[in-house]
């Protein structure tokens, strides 16, 4: 039995109206934490999670909506998330139409890669300081790295600790032209290329712009970091 129905069947016990309370005219409780949670489930694998648990919070036993002769519907939900505490409407659009949102709590689990060992600020990931786990998340994995290829070289801007997630914000370009250093500044286009002595002004990873100065001219230039740690200017 799934995670999913494991899940429903526990909400029904819980939110099944008692005998006495009962009447043939209501519409089943458990009808509707089923069809919400199906829902849960159906938006959560829409954005591409695969391992889904959802559990639907316990309906007030004393609800008593009218029977719908007609499939339930599902609200139209402009929210986009699809882990974390979520609600659906489900409604009714019989003779007695009703509308009721249905709360849970969605989680799912994803293969991230995080920390196999401590980093201090400053230090660079490589390979060997990665491992692959599955977590279980509560709420999207926006502004987490899931891919390797975006973690390895980066370099941490605050310590972390073994088991950490890596987030986006945690992570930079390594600088490789430091202030005052002496570059290679390189012009030219059209097959013209021409390289002369300068000194950084500012520091900067691959792709920043800075200013160096012209070691013979004294001449302030600005130009764009390249990998191998040249200064190219157009």
């Amino acid at each position: 039995m799934s995670k999913l129905w494991r899940t429903i069947l526990m909400t029904l016990t819980a939110s099944t109206i008692p005998p006495a309370m009962a009447a043939e005219g209501n519409h089943s409780l458990s009808d509707i934490a089923a069809t919400a949670a199906m829902e849960m489930q159906r938006r959560a694998k829409e954005q591409g999670y695969s391992d889904v648990d959802v559990q639907v919070r316990a309906l007030d036993s004393r609800l008593q909506l009218a029977r719908c002769d007609f499939p339930l519907e599902i609200r139209p939900e402009q929210a986009t998330r699809a882990l974390g505490p979520v609600s659906v409407g489900i409604r009714c659009a019989g003779e007695d139409s009703w509308t009721l949102y249905v709360r849970g709590q969605v989680t799912a689990y994803v293969e991230l890669p995080v920390l196999a060992t401590a980093l201090g600020r400053g230090d660079i990931v490589s390979a060997k300081d990665i491992k692959i786990q599955n977590r279980q998340m509560a709420g999207e994995t926006t502004g987490i790295a899931t891919e390797i290829a975006d973690i390895v070289g980066k370099q941490a801007i605050r310590s972390m600790a073994a088991g950490d997630e890596f987030r986006f914000s945690d992570l930079k370009d390594p600088v490789i032209v430091d202030r005052g250093q002496q570059v290679d500044i390189v012009s030219g286009g059209y097959g013209l290329r021409v390289s002369m002595q300068g000194k950084s002004l500012s520091s900067g990873a691959v792709g920043d712009r800075v200013f160096v100065a012209n070691l013979k001219t004294g001449k302030r230039i600005e130009g764009v970091v390249a990998s191998d740690g040249t200064v190219v200017v157009n």
